[in-house]
């Protein structure tokens, strides 16, 4: 017993060891950061101001940021995943990708392969219609709506996107399920620009799609949003203030493969913090409309954890 006693203590030591020689060798090579979208969109820009400001952390070694869209953010999950668990692969993502598409599909990954490491930014989801749209309201948008039941269409980033999931569990909190069709797109640009073009009745999408449309181009108008108050929004009401429980937001956070050394999660966590401070890179995601909003890596591992599961049981009603 006594051996036996004494090799566990002697394995968990070299396992401590190797953890903290692993920690003080980070990073030893290039860092991939993956990116489960298309180059040019405002997750694959976000990850690009934020990687060289982040390598300043991190021994000035080269942050390269990988393109890898396709499969719902599949392609890119299964890419970190598979990697080795030291820290030197790491993904940009949003619940899309880390939560919306695993729980939707099976994907050969879960909750239990990612390691959240630090969130950079939160936007809610708004409601977009045309300047001329009748719909100036959420009561006018069920009123038309009830007129042709069915008939009025919103787009969306796509099937599963966490913007169709928000416009379906406002017709279920509304008791008026099947109200509006679902009309999917690539992403939330062509959703927005879908509404612009006349094709869709209106858009639920995040504020950095259309928010230009609306205050400095004066073509579209927002009517309702999911953020917790109006203080981002001051002009447009809450679905919560109008009595529907709908409040999620998107987020978009760094993550690391399960089994990376909590010392390693640590440094990224504070490069990712140093990165999202510098006043520079926060001019520069404001301009793309994703305003820095930095969430370390103990509170956003349990909002990843908490949200997962609340999703579940959300997707499991509504599909």
């Amino acid at each position: 017993m006594k051996l036996r006693r004494i090799l566990a203590i002697s394995a968990i030591l070299c396992m401590t060891l190797a953890f903290a020689a692993n920690a003080a060798d980070f990073p030893s090579r290039t860092i991939r950061l993956i990116v489960p979208f298309a180059a040019g969109g405002s997750t694959d820009l976000t990850s690009r101001i934020i990687a060289p400001a982040m390598s300043k952390s991190l021994k000035n070694v080269d942050i390269i940021v990988e393109n890898r869209a396709g499969g719902g953010g599949a392609m890119a999950m299964m890419e970190l995943v598979q990697a080795a668990p030291d820290g030197h692969v790491l993904a940009l993502v949003s619940q899309n990708a880390s939560i919306m598409t695993p729980i939707l599909s099976d994907v050969g990954f879960t909750k239990v392969d990612i390691a959240p490491v630090a969130q950079v930014a939160e936007l809610p989801t708004n409601v977009f219609v045309k300047a001329d749209s009748e719909v100036n309201t959420v009561a006018d948008l069920i009123r038309l709506g009830e007129k042709n039941y069915g008939k009025m269409t919103y787009s969306t980033s796509g099937t599963g996107s966490i913007h169709h999931v928000v416009a379906e569990l406002f017709q279920h909190t509304a008791n008026k399920k099947g109200l509006l069709t679902h009309v999917p797109y690539n992403s939330g640009t062509e959703s927005i620009t879908a509404v612009l073009g006349g094709h869709v009745d209106m858009a639920f999408a995040n504020a950095s799609y259309g928010e230009s449309y609306v205050k400095q181009q004066g073509v579209m108008k927002m009517v309702a949003t999911t953020a917790e108050d109006e203080s981002m929004f001051p002009d447009v009401p809450t679905f919560r203030s109008l009595g529907y429980d709908v409040a999620i937001s998107s987020w978009w956070g760094i993550v690391a493969r399960a089994g990376t050394p909590p010392e390693i999660l640590d440094m990224i966590d504070k490069a990712v913090k140093g990165a999202v401070a510098d006043p520079e890179v926060g001019k520069a995601m404001e301009k793309l409309g994703m305003p820095p909003d930095y969430i370390g890596r103990t509170d956003f591992t349990i909002k990843y954890l908490s949200q997962y599961d609340q999703l579940g049981g959300v997707l499991a009603g509504l599909f």
